[in-house]
């Protein structure tokens, strides 16, 4: 099965909304990470590799570029297997690894002299290497571990039930494989390693290919992880629940049918608490679900005060799923799930397959409004129309990122970017009261793009909140006469040489969350916004791209007039009350707006018409008796 990248695969934005508060989040900070890259120095690198290198040539030569781009403030090692004992049937070819440069910094040359000697000689004792890299690593701490292999492992243990192992021992521990010039079960033993260490694998035929995806690794196990927050674990008696104040929290997906609580402490009354919940999905089937619940009171005097429920028919290899905002108990000040001092978080799981993965909860507490403001805010505002961007020259020095942990914080302009099969990534961009956010992402359409599926449905571009709700403008029945329809009902248009897809937020607006359709209340509140883009092909065939990015609207129109009770207010300079970590990550993009990246008015730039992809799957948010219907784009043509 296709692993997407842990960047957002399953994406609960269950910004479940009731009212409660606290102070600002903390800061988290899990330091900058160390990495050992594992080689393999089997006797079959002596191979011939596409370019006319042979492997161990290729692997020496990208090697050695990755190396003279690390900095030298981070902690690396390596580690080889097979470099000594020629044999299988020697009793000492399956323990054959060594630790040739100690972990540690400013070992840039130590690093390269072992790189200079590295031959092919021995076997393929994959599972022992990865547990003394493990052991190299230590128990704490973001921790990664690159293996770069030209074939199937020869000996005990098995390393996909390692990597399994190596990281159930902690979230902060991510295996990334890369496969040089490799294919059918060979690959797939590699590529089952990878999604075994919550990572990503990567195709390399030559030494570009490898050097470029070795870099990209090694800079990615220098920024935060996927998943970032303060561990905590949920229990299944509510009575010992932990407690999750405003912050950024790790868990991990309870077993099926038996739901874990949490307990959220209230402040203010009358203020509102948001719940984001981001979470690696396997897949699933129709009718299973994972469920985010709010409650307040106990015993015969419980209140629902928000459900957010995604089924198994969303469930897929590709997408995030997200929960719609959910309201409860605003309007009557009596209500327990306005006034308690407590409310109860619950999630629960029907999927066996999900049990165990990492789970990230995200808690908000936003500021009640002043009495009697509510009625005078303007009304939701209508959706925005769509304008054609023409791309711009992209921003240099921005690297996206592979999560909201990591994503850059940028702003209006061009990004360039490339996507292997089965990745996400993700750009910040603050919007304020009363703006909208287009997203257009541009990339070339040839004859390898074309068979790998790469068009409508295999590239999908969302909007994402602050909160971890998705905000988008459904073109749906209002699509432009020369937009194409497809059978799974993506909209998207080529010419022989390009295509577009995007996406368009509805303008943030606070009374926005008064709405039953989930792609306008996700639109609800002012902070940092992620613009995620997902390839979700399985052949290897990478896509480059440019993500243009225009705001448009007033900048604070129609802010609320929250009361001054000590806590940060919603705006586009902070994040929300800090629910996003987005600030620790590479990068931060400053893109001034120019002619080349405003819309155009006749959309006639010489590509096509972007287009907003319609889901053939849906989201189920309920909230009582109203249901929150998020459409997605379709997981593959």
């Amino acid at each position: 099965m296709l692993h997407v990248v842990r960047t957002l695969a399953l994406l609960l934005g269950a910004a479940v909304l009731v009212p409660t508060t606290a102070e600002a989040a903390p800061t988290i900070d899990s330091g900058p990470g160390r990495l050992m890259l594992v080689l393999d120095s089997s006797g079959s690198m002596k191979e011939p590799a596409a370019g006319g290198q042979t492997k161990i040539a290729a692997a020496k030569q990208a090697l050695g570029t990755v190396v003279d781009d690390l900095p030298d403030d981070r902690e690396v090692g390596l580690r080889v297997y097979g470099a000594k004992v020629f044999s299988g049937k020697d009793p000492g070819a399956c323990t054959d690894s060594q630790r040739v440069v100690d972990l540690g910094t400013d070992n840039r040359d130590e690093l390269r002299r072992a790189i200079s000697t590295y031959r092919p000689y021995g076997e393929t004792p994959i599972g022992y290497a990865l547990q003394q890299a493990g052991e190299d690593l230590g128990d704490d701490g973001q921790r990664t571990i690159v293996l770069v292999s030209d074939g199937e492992p020869t000996c005990r243990p098995d390393p996909c039930r390692v990597a399994r192992q190596l990281s159930q021992d902690g979230i902060d521990l991510r295996i990334d494989v890369v496969g040089l010039d490799v294919s059918g079960k060979a690959r797939d033993r590699l590529r089952c390693i990878a999604d075994a260490g919550h990572g990503s694998y990567y195709d390399a035929d030559d030494a570009d290919s490898l050097a470029e995806n070795l870099g990209a690794l090694s800079e990615r196990a220098f920024r935060p992880f996927d998943f970032t927050g303060e561990p905590v674990e949920g229990t299944t008696d509510p009575a010992d629940a932990p407690e999750l104040a405003t912050g950024q929290y790790l868990d991990k997906v309870p077993r099926d049918g038996e739901p874990v609580h949490y307990r959220v402490p209230r402040t203010a009354s009358g203020s509102t608490v948001h719940v984001g919940v981001t979470l690696e999905g396997e897949g699933g089937s129709p009718g299973t679900s994972v469920r985010a619940r709010i409650e307040a009171g106990s015993g015969d005097h419980v209140s629902s005060c928000g459900i957010g429920t995604a089924y198994g028919v969303a469930i897929g290899i590709s997408h995030p799923l997200l929960f719609g905002e959910v309201i409860s108990g605003r309007s009557d000040p009596d209500d327990p799930c306005t006034s308690a001092d407590e409310l109860r978080l619950s999630i629960e799981n029907d999927q066996a397959v999900l049990a165990g993965t990492p789970i990230e909860i995200v808690v908000y507490e936003e500021p009640p409004l002043e009495p009697g403001t509510e009625t005078e805010l303007p009304p939701p505002p209508d959706q925005p129309a769509w304008t054609t961007l023409k791309p711009g020259r992209p921003v240099r020095g921005v690297v996206p990122g592979t999560s909201i942990a990591s994503a850059p914080v940028v702003e209006d302009g061009t990004y360039a970017g490339t996507l292997h099969p089965g990745e996400s990534q993700v750009f910040a961009i603050p919007l304020d009261w009363g703006q909208s956010l287009q997203a257009q992402l541009d990339a070339p359409l040839d004859d390898a793009i074309k068979s790998a599926g790469g068009v409508g449905s295999g590239v999908d571009v969302r909007i994402i909140g602050p909160a971890r709700s998705t905000s988008a403008v459904s073109f749906f029945g209002e699509e432009p006469s020369d937009w194409t329809t497809t059978a799974f009902g993506n909209l998207w248009t080529t010419d022989d040489t390009t295509f577009r897809t995007g996406a368009q937020s509805q303008t943030i607006a606070y009374r926005n969350r008064e709405s039953s359709d989930s792609d306008v209340s996700g639109a609800s509140m002012a902070g940092l916004h992620y613009v995620q883009v997902t390839y979700n092909v399985q052949d290897p065939v990478d896509l480059d791209y440019r993500l243009t990015l225009a705001t448009s609207g007033e900048a604070g129109a129609g802010a609320p007039d929250y009361q001054d009770v000590g806590l940060d207010e919603p705006s586009a300079e902070g994040q929300a009350g800090g629910t996003a970590s987005a600030e620790s990550g590479a990068s931060t993009g400053s893109a001034t707006r120019d002619p080349a990246t405003s819309p155009t008015d006749d959309g006639d730039d010489g590509t096509p018409w972007p287009v907003i992809g319609i889901g053939a799957a849906v989201l189920v948010v309920a909230a009582g008796a109203a249901g929150l219907w998020l459409r997605r784009r379709s997981a593959r043509a």
